[in-house]
């Protein structure tokens, strides 16, 4: 975990969510520097034809036979287009997520509470991973272990956008690729975990978007990902959460150094803070 500049990062929140988990019962810490050592861990019914009548050889009438009717479901959702994602901005009245394992199902139990705005006092954000035919309902990735939640909440609850950013990392090359459609906008080098620390893989998206200060062993900014590690249970008395932030050591770029999150040139997190929106998908791959 190191010390070093990453430091005040993990000391504030630390801070921060232990007060959280006494008002709300939420721990989180975001590993930022989970990243290395010296960089501290800062469809409707269908109309039926008219049955006809036909007579039989013998007879001067006959019976009728009608078939028995059949229904479709109401479509009034379109399929998304090619890497284009979903996105559920919660609305503000919404304070607090509270999703069900179906459409009026059961509640989903969570680790913690997810609460909106969020801590960094921005819009509650999830990426959309499927809709009921009729709309009424969104079924989202949940920010919570373990990794990979989801759960159904009503889609009146929510602000639908959609757009064709998407992110991959891919551990074996060390390397970060954004495309916009099919247009690749970034690709850089990483540092991604170490060893007995290891980047957790899946499809995971940004949740929320930090913006850092000057000389901050997390770069400028740090885009906060549905991940969390999977090795480590807690880390600065809060739970682990994976990141994709800068560094104050470029040098490493291409190691595997960090407690999970992923490192990359402060130019190239600048660019994507200001490009990548929130609910972009990101797809960790071995």
């Amino acid at each position: 975990m190191g010390g070093g500049q990453g430091a005040d990062w993990i000391s504030t929140m630390a801070f921060v969510m232990r007060a959280r988990l006494f008002s709300s019962l939420v721990a989180v810490a975001v590993l930022g520097a989970a990243c290395g050592s010296s960089a501290a861990t800062e469809p409707e019914v269908a109309a039926e034809p008219t049955p006809t009548t036909t007579p039989a050889p013998t007879t001067t009438s006959a019976p009728t036979t009608t078939a028995a009717p059949t229904t479709t479901t109401t479509t009034t959702v379109r399929p998304p287009e090619l890497h284009e994602t979903f996105v559920a901005t919660i609305k503000p009245e919404i304070e607090l997520l509270a999703p069900l394992d179906e459409p009026d199902g059961d509640p989903v139990t969570l680790e913690f509470a997810i609460t909106n705005p969020t801590y960094f006092d921005n819009d509650l954000v999830l990426m959309i991973t499927e809709r009921t035919p009729d709309g009424e309902w969104l079924k989202v990735q949940i920010p919570v272990r373990p990794n990979g939640t989801e759960g159904w909440i009503p889609a009146e609850h929510a602000e639908i956008t959609s757009h064709h950013i998407r992110a991959t990392i891919n551990l074996t090359d060390r390397a970060v690729k954004v495309w916009d459609a099919e247009e690749l906008i970034a690709e850089t080098g990483a540092v991604i975990g170490a060893a007995a620390t290891p980047t957790p893989l899946g499809r995971f998206f940004v949740n929320d978007i930090v913006e850092k200060w000057d000389g901050s062993a997390y770069g400028p900014y740090i885009l906060s990902l549905s991940a969390f590690s999977e090795a480590m249970e807690t880390f600065a008395g809060g739970v682990p959460v994976i990141a994709i932030h800068g560094t104050n050591r470029p040098g490493l770029i291409g190691g595997a150094h960090s407690n999970g999150c992923i490192r990359i040139p402060n130019e190239v997190i600048e660019f994507l803070a200001a490009t990548v929106p929130m609910g972009t998908p990101v797809d960790i791959s071995a």
